[in-house]
């Protein structure tokens, strides 16, 4: 067994917890999590507000932070190493409403994230030494003529912020105009890259980007066409150039869904999407040189509205969490075919959202 398999974790799961969502959720759930993620254990829940549904840790390991669905704050927690357990540190504004996604910069001195109904993405300044987050020091409001559902494209709507593997660049796809944006962050402001912006199809809806960890190429999974778009990635500029189209869905499927996440497993050699509806999760193999997707397997994501999924570190294990059936869901990953196996039940908890695995203090027992 290597030492990344025999690693412990906690688990930090978020939730929707309000009537409006018709979520069940009560707090920021704390688990610990066995070697091989197969064996969790309730630590703590955490009274957290209002729908704790994103959270990230900051880049020292020490603090915890939650953007609040449909709401317009954001929350950071210390982290105690040692137990797992979490204590409120401050919450502050987000000059928006419905965060619904956070990424740290490079230096950890800023937090950037996604308002979803008021089409910005808000620059906050953080502390890592006490863990407070500052009030907004930069907000850019997302412009663009909007896409053709009907229901769900009325507006921009920016769903995430990722820095790519440099942390030079940091990308915001937008569901509601069909762009994917691009900013550096630059003396306290939200600077556009020469790009700004690359145009998605009409109607896709870019929900969440996920990048290669050693190639210049970048994967969008589209929510509402349940597509996966492949660019090829300029690290001297920030800019993307479409290259590839596939669909989530195997060829047999003809029913309706929504692609959620998005994730490339460590090594590069595999791409992972999840969608809704469908609750499935499908791979695809990445071609080293080209980065073209070639459809590897589909598999049930074992639940309902698998929202969220992450691996361990160790790249072997994905885990899943199932909004709709209230749980958590383990699956192994044949790497030498991106086949996905062996799903066991994790954890029975209340509306996942989110799933943050960070690996215990060497030397605690979990």
């Amino acid at each position: 067994m290597s030492q990344a398999e025999a690693q412990s974790y906690f688990a930090y799961v978020g939730c929707y917890t309000t009537p409006q969502r018709q979520a069940r959720g009560k707090g920021i759930s704390v688990f610990r999590v066995s070697e091989r993620g197969r064996q969790w254990s309730l630590v703590q829940t955490i009274a957290a507000g209002d729908n704790p549904s994103f959270l990230a840790v900051d880049r020292t390991g020490r603090y915890l932070c939650a953007v609040h669905g449909d709401r317009s704050h954001i929350s950071s927690y210390a982290i105690d190493r040692a137990a797992g357990t979490l204590f409120p540190v401050s919450a502050n504004g987000t000059s928006g409403t419905n965060p619904v996604h956070l990424a740290f910069d490079p230096t950890n001195r800023f937090i950037v994230l996604a308002n979803h109904w008021t089409s910005t993405v808000a620059l906050l300044p953080f502390d890592e030494g006490t863990g407070e987050i500052g009030a907004v020091v930069d907000l850019v409001v997302l412009q663009g003529e909007p896409g053709p559902h009907r229901i769900e494209q009325h507006m921009a709507k920016p769903h995430q912020t990722v820095f790519d593997p440099s942390g030079r660049y940091v990308f915001v796809p937008d569901k509601g105009i069909d762009r994917i944006f691009s900013f550096c962050v630059q003396d306290g402001k939200l600077q556009p890259t020469k790009q700004g912006f690359v145009e998605a199809r009409d109607g896709a809806g870019p929900r969440h980007i996920a990048f290669h960890p050693t190639r210049p190429f970048a994967y969008v999974a589209n929510e509402l066409d349940c597509t996966v778009v492949a660019y090829h990635f300029d690290a001297t500029d920030g800019s993307l150039k479409a290259f590839q189209w596939v669909s989530c869905f195997p060829e047999t499927y003809t029913g309706n869904g929504r692609a959620s996440e998005i994730e490339v497993i460590a090594d590069g050699t595999f791409l992972v999407v999840s969608t809704r509806g469908a609750d499935l999760l499908t791979t695809f193999e990445i071609e080293q040189e080209t980065g073209f997707l070639q459809k590897a397997h589909s598999a049930p994501c074992g639940g309902k509205t698998p929202r969220f999924f992450t691996f361990l570190p160790s790249e072997k294990v994905i885990l899943v969490a199932n909004e709709g059936s209230d749980n958590i869901v383990g699956f192994d990953v044949d790497l030498s075919n991106g086949d996905v196996i062996n799903s066991q039940l994790c954890a029975e908890t209340e509306s996942p959202s989110v799933i943050c695995v960070f690996p215990a203090e060497k030397g605690v027992q979990v």
